[in-house]
């Protein structure tokens, strides 16, 4: 029989010690929380202008699956990334991982010498045929990441803080088997049972373990799947690493036996000695971001002052060295006064007035494009707005395009580029759409890609 002693030291407190004692204790723990909160505040009060001057706002559900230390790793969980600059940014999130490992065999062995409660000598010998071991861990994860983030991947690396919410091992065994082998007598006893000698068919036991809060170093990666302005698919990887062990423990004997006053009854113990987690896995994420200053940035209406119109010629030619996507708009019908005359396509003539005039606006396109609402035109298409505004103006639109395939294929790129003025104009900046008339000229001219505007009153 196994016997432990413990010395326990007991003291006669005063109520002017307690008193001492405790005053201590409050001091010290203001002391604590005075320092502790002069630094957090400052760092929070840095962190305030970017998370409200962040570029982009990023929020994910994800799940990963992979191995880890016990067999396999399940990890749902949410986050939400800040990106104060482009591409650039940090995350938070909240994540729940399962892990579960079960192990099995048969096992035979013999404890330490140990007194019974008559104080003889005695060595347990057990045999067991069948012990099966269900590990389960589960822990609640905070990851904190830095990120990079592009149009086509993205990576994360940081840290995760996981609380252990649950180690636990689920213990059964069939046919165990104990003796008592007497080393006074040299005599092994097989019975009786109600001592914690002979044959058990089955048994089942569950232990808990108290676990240490973990510190990981945590990578991701993966690549992008836009599938519309908002939302984006995710697919990569990620590994986990524990800098620290959830618990380390001194492992009793896998069968023993312990005396109450009835008589005496057999434990059986887990053998999960250390936990030190890690994982690898894949990792899927559904992701919707919002970018507050794209918002913010269109035109209002209340921005514009009002700008007479001069004689002044108000051609601009830009270049460009980086084009924009253009604006999305569906093509518009061909006007019905395109006719096909023996095969030949024909391109319906200007109205007079607008013959050897002067354009008051030229749109200059350096590339194969049509859209005039980006950062090459918008000081024009602005300029053309606050026209129109200030004054009783009709705005007339022509489009060229270079040599095409055909003149039937220039003619519809170059109607085009008028439309898309037309379109910018009426969606972004509210002018009426009655007031903007769209021409095509096609590659009339040599071809060249151009739009020409002009500003004339309705008379």
């Amino acid at each position: 029989m196994r016997v432990e002693s413990y010395n326990i030291c007991s003291h006669v407190a005063t109520p002017s010690y307690i008193l001492i004692k405790l005053k201590h204790l409050i001091l010290s723990q203001l002391s604590t929380l005075n320092s502790q909160l002069s630094i957090r505040i400052p760092l929070c009060v840095l962190f305030v202008p970017l998370v409200l001057n962040a570029a982009t706002y990023e929020i994910d559900v994800h799940y990963g699956l992979g191995i880890s230390e016990l067999s396999f790793n399940s990890v749902p969980g949410v986050a939400l990334a800040i990106y104060p600059v482009k591409n650039f940014g940090f995350s938070a999130g909240l994540e729940y991982s399962w892990r579960q490992k079960t192990k099995t065999g048969a096992h035979s062995g013999e404890n330490p010498i140990a007194l019974d409660s008559e104080g003889d000598q005695f060595i347990l010998r057990y045999s067991v045929d069948k012990y099966k071991e269900e590990l389960r861990g589960q822990i609640m994860q905070v990851p904190l990441l830095l990120k990079y983030s592009n149009d086509l991947y993205y990576t994360a690396a940081g840290v995760k803080i996981g609380t252990i919410k649950k180690s636990e091992v689920n213990i059964n065994y069939e046919n165990l088997k104990t003796e008592g082998y007497y080393i006074d007598y040299n005599l092994p006893l097989t019975e009786p049972l109600f001592q914690g000698f002979g044959e058990y068919k089955e048994g089942t036991f569950k232990t808990k373990i108290s676990s240490k809060t973990l510190i990981m170093l945590a990578f991701e990666g993966g690549v992008k799947h836009k599938l519309n302005d908002n939302f984006t698919l995710l697919t990569g990887a990620f590994a986990d690493y524990s800098l620290n062990k959830g618990f380390d423990r001194t492992m009793p004997p896998l069968i023993e036996r312990t005396e109450n006053s009835s008589g005496a009854n057999i434990i059986a113990n887990d053998t999960w000695k250390s936990w030190h987690p890690w994982s690898v896995g894949a990792m899927v994420k559904l992701s919707w971001s919002i970018s507050p200053h794209a918002l913010s940035s269109l035109p209002k209406q209340d921005d514009y002052k009002p700008v007479a119109v001069d004689t002044v010629d108000h051609s601009i030619v830009v270049v460009a060295d980086i084009p924009a996507p253009p604006v999305p708009v569906q093509p518009e019908p061909l006007p019905p006064a395109i006719a096909v005359e023996q095969g030949e396509f024909q391109i319906p003539p200007l109205p007079d007035f607008l013959l050897n005039r002067t354009p008051d606006f030229v749109f200059n396109y350096p590339e194969t494009r049509t859209s005039p609402s980006d950062s090459l035109h918008i000081a024009m298409v602005r300029q053309i707005a606050d026209t129109l505004r200030a004054n009783n103006l009709q705005l007339h639109c022509v489009g060229y395009s270079e040599e095409l395939l055909s003149q039937s294929l220039a003619y519809e790129t170059a109607l085009q580029r008028s439309i898309r003025i037309r379109y910018t104009l009426t969606r972004f900046y509210g002018i009426a759409e009655n007031r903007i008339f769209v021409y095509s000229q096609g590659s009339k001219g040599g071809g060249y890609r151009r739009a020409e505007c002009f500003c004339l009153t309705e008379d």
